[in-house]
Formats: structure tokens, C-alpha cells, sequence
């Protein structure tokens, strides 16, 4: 069912361009950025900025609105990097002014508004502070902060109500368990009052809004205390947030949930964790559950061959997941794991859309061909991983221009198609 895909490499976080599935990023160790163009099919070893150090990529985004705007952090990250050309170079954007450690844990940390993608939110893991911006990253105001936080507890995931007439709606939670709320975009919060299982030892690790029933919202939880075994599972409210109920699989530890919307209602996943995966009698690492009717009923997905990572570790913590389509059009699931990502077309009823293409950019052996579509011109740039520009032009309406490569040297090349409508990207190997 599940076929490894990247592999021996430990993926802290997986993203899909949500105007083209088929382009996806996953983060992993030291800040290494894995992207591909096909669906997963082939990828491509980038960075966010320089490569090394112990620093997981465990947070990256990509703007819906502007998909060559892309956001990444974690674990030993100062702060937030972006990057304007589809993760080819990148920026710090969002750091500490006293040079303090500024982490944005994990990708359900980063939000966008749902009327305006250029506004996005950022919640840092402790302190637990706010941060908005309102040009697509470039620059970050603090806004807000949750109040009477231990000097133990970490912050994991915001969560905007995707409802336009309800974005002033917020959640926020993470370790000790309590969920946080805010009803005027984030400026003010309080506790709902809801210590999620009702024990401290409950890190609330991902929060997701369904995406077809207003309202409703899931949480998950984790814990590492073996005593405290009915601390987590899959936590659901159905009044915005307000009060919540635990579902399910409350002795089930778990690090990732992603919720899709179908024409059956929502899709749901969750993948298990646990820090100390020695330790088996909490469950969690190696489980893989999904719903296709919003929590009611669920299918094991489990049956995986773990993969090591680049550490020597049996990588079977899941961290995300992410649909995207195979070369055949069918809709398919990569999950990231700490072994690696892993596929599957045969696990999802989720069905992917994507912008009418203007542009198309393929590979030869040496050259790189771009062809136009539609009624209008278009310009070219072919930038390096510096982002130097080595090749530019201009391809007229219908037209197709085959751009020769042999002149350069064999690495990693973007190559952006600016036409009318937008922007079409992709990255080549020369």
C-alpha cells in the first residue's frame, strides 16, 4: 500500500502548491528542502539557505495566492525564512531583535487569512507570540501574545477559521495542553478553559478547521509520560472552538493531522509519535489512521516497511502529509515520516485541482524547451541556485523556445515563465 519514495532521509514536513499539486516540498535535517515538480516522482535535493548544522525543517508553507512565495522554519531556526522564486534562494524575514532562538514549530504553526493570502500569521513556540504580516512575509509585526504561559510550555499550532465572515476566529495550543482562543484576529487571547484530555501531559500538536462543515474544528494530541496513557487521540469541537470532546484513540500518542474536504464530507489523517520510541509501551510511532466520514469511522493504514535514516534511526514518528496527483492524473498521498516520505494512490477519495496551465517548461538532454499557450506573450528567466540570471528572453503567444544549457554547469536551475495571468515555475537538472 505505502511505497518509499524519498528515502533514508528523515522529513520533518511536506507541503503540496495548493494551484498545483503535482509541485510539492518537504523539509528534513539540517536544513535540507527536498522539491519536485512530478508529483513526487523525482526530487530535488535545496536548502533553506546554507546547508547543515541540526537545525529540522519541520514548517514550510507556500502562499496560496502567490505559489512561488514560500515560508520555512523549526527546530533551531532563527525565525522565519522566505523565498520569492520556489525555494530556489532564500531570506530571513522574521527573527529575534536580541538575537534570542525564535522557532515556528511545525507547519500547522503558519496560518493564512482566507479572504486575503497576502496576510499571514506565525505563532512562535515560547514565547508565545503573535506575528502578522500583511505583504506575504516580507516584513512581520508581533501582534499579540498568549497570556500566563509556564516557562515550560510550548506553543505548536495556530489555526485561522477558514470561514471569510468568521477569519477573526483563532486557535492556538501546544504543550500543557490548554487551547487558547481569539475572536479579533489574534490581538487578544484567552483559555477556552479546556485542559484537552484533562491531564497537563497533552501537547496539543496540530489544530485543522474542516474545510466543509463551518464550526467544526479537529485538534490531536501527544504525550510521553507512560503513566498517563488516555492523555491524547483525536479531540473534536463543533462550536468554533469553544469546548471540545475526545473522539477517539485517546492511549494513541500522535504528531500529524491533515484534513481534506471530499464530496462525502471530510477526509481525514493522522499519523503517530513519540519522542522516546524506545519506550513502547506508549503507542504511537508507526500508526497511520484515516476517516472518510469526519472521525466517525477509521481504516489502519499501518502496514509500512520503516525505512532508517540518514542518523541510523528507524524513522517511524509520522510528521505530515500532503495530496498530490501521479503522472496518471490520479489523486495520491505522500506521507513524511522520520525515515523518509513514503506514497500511496490507493489510500484517498481526495480529488486535486489545479490552475489552466499558460506555460509549459520541460527538460531535454541539452536544452530546457518552454512553450507558451493562450493569446499573449510571455518572458522567460532561467536563475541558478544563487539566483543569478543565466539565460532570459521573451516567446511570443502559441510559440515555443528551446533554450540550449550546454554552455552551463550541471546543477539545479529555476526556470519562471512570466505571463499575464501569473507565473509558472519549475526546476530543472542540467
Amino acid at each position: 500500500m505505502w511505497l518509499p519514495n524519498i528515502q533514508q532521509r528523515a522529513i520533518f514536513s511536506i507541503t503540496a502548491n495548493p494551484l498545483n499539486p503535482r509541485t510539492l516540498y518537504a523539509g528534513g535535517y539540517g536544513r535540507a528542502l527536498y522539491a519536485s515538480t512530478d508529483g513526487g516522482a523525482t526530487w530535488l535535493e535545496l536548502s533553506v539557505g546554507e546547508l547543515g548544522g541540526i537545525s529540522q525543517v519541520s514548517a514550510v508553507v507556500i502562499n496560496p495566492g502567490d505559489t512561488n512565495v514560500i515560508l520555512a522554519g523549526g527546530v533551531n531556526f532563527s525565525g522565519v525564512d522566505r523565498s520569492t522564486d520556489g525555494g530556489i534562494t532564500w531570506r530571513n524575514v522574521l527573527n529575534d531583535p536580541e538575537a534570542r532562538r525564535l522557532e515556528v514549530n511545525s507547519r500547522g504553526s503558519i496560518d493564512f487569512h482566507p479572504r486575503n493570502p497576502d496576510t499571514v500569521y506565525a505563532l512562535r513556540t515560547f514565547p508565545a507570540i503573535i506575528y502578522r504580516s500583511s505583504n506575504k512575509g516580507a516584513r512581520w509585526d508581533s501582534i499579540g501574545a498568549i497570556p500566563g504561559l509556564a516557562t515550560s510550555d510550548r506553543m505548536n499550532s495556530l489555526a485561522v477559521c477558514p470561514n471569510p465572515d468568521s477569519a477573526h476566529i483563532m486557535l492556538a495550543s501546544g504543550r500543557r495542553s490548554l487551547m487558547y482562543r481569539s475572536t479579533n484576529g489574534g490581538r487578544a487571547w484567552t483559555s477556552t478553559g479546556t485542559m484537552m484530555a484533562g491531564h497537563p501531559d497533552c501537547d496539543v500538536v496540530q489544530i485543522r478547521w474542516s474545510p466543509t462543515t463551518p464550526g467544526r474544528v479537529y485538534a490531536v494530541g501527544q504525550f510521553q509520560i507512560k503513566t498517563n496513557v488516555t492523555n491524547a487521540g483525536l479531540m473534536i469541537s463543533d462550536d468554533y472552538g469553544l469546548t471540545w470532546e475526545n473522539r477517539r484513540f485517546r492511549d494513541t500518542s500522535f504528531m500529524s493531522l491533515e484534513v481534506y474536504p471530499t464530496k462525502n464530507g471530510d477526509e481525514i489523517f493522522i499519523g503517530g509519535g513519540q519522542w522516546f520510541l524506545s519506550d513502547k509501551s506508549i503507542a504511537g510511532d508507526s500508526i497511520v489512521l484515516r476517516s472518510v466520514d469526519g472521525g466517525t469511522t477509521w481504516q489502519d493504514l499501518s502496514k509500512v516497511d520503516w525505512m532508517t535514516n540518514e542518523l541510523g534511526d528507524v524513522g517511524s514518528n509520522i510528521w505530515g502529509f500532503a495530496v498530490t496527483r501521479d503522472g496518471n492524473g490520479l489523486s495520491e498521498v505522500i506521507m513524511a515520516t522520520e525515515g523518509g516520505t513514503y506514497r500511496s494512490t490507493s489510500v484517498t477519495s481526495v480529488r486535486t485541482t489545479s490552475e489552466s496551465a499558460k506555460a509549459s517548461i520541460r527538460s531535454a538532454p541539452s536544452s530546457i524547451i518552454i512553450r507558451v499557450d493562450g493569446q499573449e506573450s510571455a518572458t522567460y528567466m532561467i536563475v541558478d541556485l544563487l539566483g543569478t540570471c543565466v539565460a532570459s528572453g521573451r516567446i511570443e503567444a502559441g510559440a515555443e523556445e528551446r533554450v540550449s544549457t550546454s554552455g552551463l554547469a550541471h546543477g539545479t536551475y529555476a526556470v519562471r515563465v512570466q505571463h499575464p495571468t501569473g507565473m509558472t515555475t519549475a526546476l530543472v537538472q542540467r
